[in-house]
């Protein structure tokens, strides 16, 4: 219980100090107002910037939201639906960084569909055309669907569990509904209430996301956060004051598109219900191939730019507009490979420590909320989420300065904790659905048998959860080795992680090493991902039993 309140009073003072300067109070610099203020109204560019940010943010929600729908009502009982149970793991652990990497070797006038586009008009030099760091953010659309509709999608797997999509479609198909309209008709309703919380977080995180907004996104002007960060970075401390004002008006424009989305969601409701109420009972047949289609080129394009980052992380020379590399060569990995020592040290260990910690903080809350009422455990769930509703950019600078003031910045632990701040969230989350569907009367036998709950509990109920552990632990880690911003601040620069220094590789460079920081940033949430897959396994032969959480009968449910 003090973990689900420290951690979210932690990350609402560190937003409270981001906001102060704005005000006129500052540890850091002494600044009125006034000029925070008229520095941001003045600033060049800011209507086109404030716009770009505001419809990347509703556009690429709205699109992955779409997405899943197109998923759960074309492919379910489909084999693309189990196919996706296996494969959404791995598409997000992928990080944002290496993902955003691939993108731009993609879409970039040299990159692949460039050279394909050569192939077929005969061009001998790229096309005059800006595709990646649009202006309109159109790149950073496309790259933040590719990472969020994997997620909302896997949300809304597990969201099929809990609720009788079995008996809603039986029910409409007595009516005379086809089953893939039932999906739309009748099951999308209380599925997209499950969703709700979710996208919205997925809403906020794209109108405040920073580094994909500098690897994809528009630079001349950048987005909102991307500039609330330059005038961070600035050696001169009179731009604290206008960075503060930038992190108050990017609350003000999330705060805007959850009322956008809000207002969005009611009246597409409203114009939808005479669809809905209304006699059609079966949709064309060629409309769920092409939404299985559609889902499988979303699948296939994330896979593709994963391995076009492997792909480049070889080639050594590849000259436009050929279609094949000219030279394949290990010697960038033979001539850097000393140079990610550091790197990859630093980012495992912040994962492993703060996933550790995150786990052990998840599963004492878990077990406390066995004593908890139905109100408080809500009330608990959304206290989780607080630090996910607010953007990073408006959280890290008001805990960077605190730990400047309290001289313990640039330290392992204060990194750690900012890490635990963000990955503690999801642990708990992945982790309560499982915890609490647990049949307590294997623990009560266990306890009748032993008389201690404490070995009841690590000897009974903590490996048959192993399985949802090893998850959790491989989404935290995932979800540390890709923070930016929690790195890069609190760390004052000594840190140096794969993401750090793969997003300071994607302003300029080599693309073939840039390639080899994004792919080795996919490797260590691989590995996690690999050992929680093969260690069940592995215990189940030994053990002769399987590791699973097994549903109480209904008499006990009752």
């Amino acid at each position: 219980m003090l973990a689900a309140a420290i951690l979210p009073l932690v990350g609402l003072t560190g937003l409270l100090a981001s906001l102060l300067p704005a005000f006129g109070w500052s540890p850091v610099a002494d600044q009125s107002p006034l000029p925070a203020w008229s520095t941001l109204t003045s600033l060049s560019g800011l209507t086109q910037m404030l716009t770009v940010t505001l419809i990347t943010g509703l556009a690429s929600t709205a699109l992955s939201l779409l997405f899943v729908l197109i998923f759960a009502c074309c492919c379910w009982k489909t084999r693309l639906w189990t196919l996706a149970e296996f494969t959404l793991p791995p598409l997000l652990c992928i990080p944002h960084t290496a993902l955003a990497a691939g993108v731009s070797f993609l879409l970039a006038p040299t990159g692949v569909l460039g050279r394909l586009l050569a192939a077929i008009n005969g061009w001998e030099i790229p096309p005059d055309l800006t595709t990646i760091n649009d202006a309109w953010g159109l790149s950073l659309i496309f790259t933040l669907v590719l990472k969020e509709a994997p997620f909302l999608a896997l949300m809304a797997i597990s969201a099929c569990r809990q609720i009788p999509v079995e008996k809603l479609l039986v029910t409409g198909q007595s009516l005379g509904y086809s089953p893939s309209l039932c999906w739309v008709k009748i099951v999308w309703t209380p599925l997209y209430r499950a969703l709700r919380l979710p996208v919205l977080t997925v809403l906020i995180y794209s109108i405040s996301v920073v580094d994909i907004s500098m690897m994809t996104g528009p630079s001349l002007p950048p987005t909102l956060p991307v500039q609330i960060l330059l005038w961070y970075q600035d050696p001169d401390l009179l731009y604290q004051a206008p960075a503060a004002a930038a992190v108050a008006l990017l609350l003000v424009l999330s705060a805007i598109a959850v009322l956008c989305y809000l207002a969005a969601e009611k009246g597409v409701s409203y114009c939808l219900q005479p669809w809905i109420t209304g006699g059609l009972r079966h949709l064309p047949h060629w409309i769920f191939m092409i939404g299985r289609g559609l889902w499988s080129g979303l699948s296939a394009t994330s896979l593709g730019c994963l391995l076009l980052v492997a792909l480049w992380s070889f080639i050594t020379r590849w000259p436009f507009p050929d279609m094949l590399p000219c030279d394949w060569s290990l010697q960038l990995w033979s001539r850097h490979v000393h140079r990610l020592q550091t790197p990859l040290s630093t980012t495992l260990t912040l994962a492993l420590l703060s996933t550790l910690a995150a786990l052990v903080l998840a599963v004492t809350l878990l077990e406390l909320g066995k004593y908890q009422t139905d109100r408080l455990r809500k009330a608990t769930t959304i206290t989780v989420y607080i630090p996910l509703l607010i953007p990073q950019i408006a959280l890290m600078p008001g805990i960077q300065t605190l730990l400047i003031s309290l001289n313990i910045d640039g330290l392992w632990a204060t990194v750690i904790g900012c890490h635990l701040l963000f990955v503690f969230p999801y642990c708990y989350l992945s982790l309560a659905q499982s915890w609490r569907s647990y049949d307590a009367r294997y623990s009560q036998t266990g306890h009748l048998l032993s008389g201690s709950r404490l070995r009841t509990f690590l000897y009974i109920k903590l490996p048959m959860l192993l399985p949802c552990l090893l998850t959790s632990s491989l989404l935290g880690a995932s979800i540390s080795s890709a923070l930016y911003l929690p790195t890069l601040m609190p760390g004052a620069g000594r840190f140096e992680t794969l993401t750090t220094e793969a997003v300071a590789l994607s302003s300029g460079g080599s693309r073939s090493l840039l390639a080899l920081y994004a792919l080795v940033q996919v490797m260590p949430p691989l590995a996690i991902m690999a050992m929680a897959k093969l260690l069940p396994a592995a215990l189940k032969r030994r053990t002769g039993r399987p590791l699973e959480t097994r549903p109480a009968h209904k008499e006990n449910a009752a």
